[in-house]
């Protein structure tokens, strides 16, 4: 374990030139709090609607450090964990609607990376839905269905055969293929911070947020000076619980990888996987697979746990029960690969909220906004989120404000969470149902 390094890959495909933090007191008509996807998309839309705008972000660290530039890279039209929930709650077309705009965003991303010249690795070549179990494969049935009942294309469910003729594993069974994308999520974050810098967009780098004093212009407060604006968008995800009204909406859940050696033509002649798509198992806690651009394996899944206290210190990425349990999985996919060395291995934490979707909205009379909960499927649903924030930050209904994702008088916000202990005898009891629950699909 010890030959592993605790750093996030992704961080080391890219060197990064930190950017001023924050020492003065400033006014400007946006501040966006955190510079992560969420934070960088809001900017970005804002600037391409209104280019006079003065928006300034204060990010703790630097964009592509937090939950942005750890993600394993899939983009996808996910727009919750539990969709069939969403459809009993807001009805077929609602959800279809949702989906759509989340399924564009993937389109759209790449386009932004190529009109604006940003190597974010990007590779359309869908992801493989897979089904290890008997119970994996009615949820593919479920998912199947439900996609037809909303009217999308139809998915076809594929045989043994034929899905380990895309991704040669034994462990699967069958297989739905699903439209999306592959990037290096670091230099996703770090090419739109580029391009909105250009933009005029100012960024202060190191200058995490201390507080929000609300008010008729809110001001955001930092170690090292403030910002007052006409309007505050809190971008934070995982760290929304900073913030005394969403203190109880976030738990944050440790998600981890590992990350290999770049696979020599050998290695790589020993599994069928010619289209290099994504790989995901068709269950909640996901376990995942996928190549690099420098062919290179990533593999994810194993626990996803939660530290006691809310714990996010990174000293949690040194598990090696973890990376033991990640490893079995792995082999239990590609036996055939046992040979291949790991080098890294690093985690992260993902945003969980009670009903598994994300969720926007407005505070204190609508000069707050607010953007999180993507529970780890957020690289697309960032993209379209920053649209809903843009238009609610304009005061414009539009469809995107008009989304199901949006905290209105036909949505509430999530249920809040427990304190502890309770919170950590819960989040543990809700795993073990959850893995209860797909075995009995």
């Amino acid at each position: 374990m010890n030959a592993y390094k605790h750093v996030v890959y992704w961080h080391d495909t890219e060197p990064v030139t930190l950017g001023e933090p924050l020492r003065e007191s400033v006014e400007c008509d946006v501040c966006i709090v955190g510079g992560g996807f969420t934070g960088l998309w809001t900017a970005y839309f804002l600037k391409e609607a209104e280019p006079a705008l003065d928006i300034r972000v204060v990010e703790a660290n630097h964009s592509g450090y937090g939950a942005s530039g750890r993600a394993d890279g899939f983009v996808t039209p996910t727009i919750g964990k539990d969709i069939q929930a969403l459809v009993k709650e807001f009805g077929l077309q609602r959800a279809l609607d949702a989906s759509k705009a989340v399924g564009r965003s993937i389109l759209e991303i790449g386009r932004f990376a190529r009109r604006n010249r940003v190597d974010v690795e990007y590779e359309a070549n869908d992801y493989l839905m897979v089904a290890t179990d008997a119970a994996q494969l009615k949820r593919l049935e479920h998912d199947r269905d439900l996609a037809e009942r909303m009217g999308a294309a139809q998915p076809e469910i594929l045989s043994r055969q034929d899905s380990q003729d895309i991704v040669g594993s034994p462990a699967v069974l069958a297989s739905m293929r699903t439209g999306g994308a592959l990037v290096n999520p670091f230099k996703l974050a770090r090419g739109i911070a580029r391009v909105v810098r250009d933009k005029g967009v100012t960024i202060y780098d190191k200058s995490p947020c201390l507080r929000v004093e609300p008010g008729v212009r809110p001001t955001v407060v930092t170690a090292g000076g403030r910002v007052r604006a006409d309007k505050v968008v809190l971008a934070t995800n995982v760290h929304m619980d900073a913030f005394p009204p969403f203190r109880n909406k976030v738990v944050p859940i440790w998600t981890y990888a590992m990350v290999s050696e770049p696979l020599t033509d050998e290695q790589l002649s020993r599994v069928a996987w010619a289209g290099r798509e994504g790989l995901v198992e068709a269950k909640s806690l996901l376990t995942c697979a996928r190549f690099t651009h420098d062919n290179r394996l990533m593999f994810a899944g194993g626990p996803a746990p939660y530290y006691y206290g809310r714990d996010k210190r990174q000293r949690n990425m040194n598990r090696p029960e973890v990376y033991r349990a990640i490893r079995q999985e792995f082999l239990r996919f590609f036996p055939m690969w046992g040979d291949i060395e790991f080098t890294y291995a690093y985690g992260g934490t993902a945003d969980v909220v009670r009903d598994y979707a994300p969720h926007f909205g407005t505070l204190n009379g609508g000069n707050i906004l607010y953007g999180y909960g993507y529970c780890g499927n957020g690289i697309a649903a960032t993209h379209t989120g920053g649209k809903v924030l843009r238009d609610l930050a304009l005061g414009k209904e539009t469809d995107y404000s008009r989304l199901l994702f949006v905290d209105d008088e036909r949505r509430k916000p999530p249920a809040s969470f427990p304190p502890e202990p309770a919170l950590y005898v819960g989040a543990r009891a809700v795993a073990r149902l959850m893995d209860w629950k797909e075995s009995r699909a």
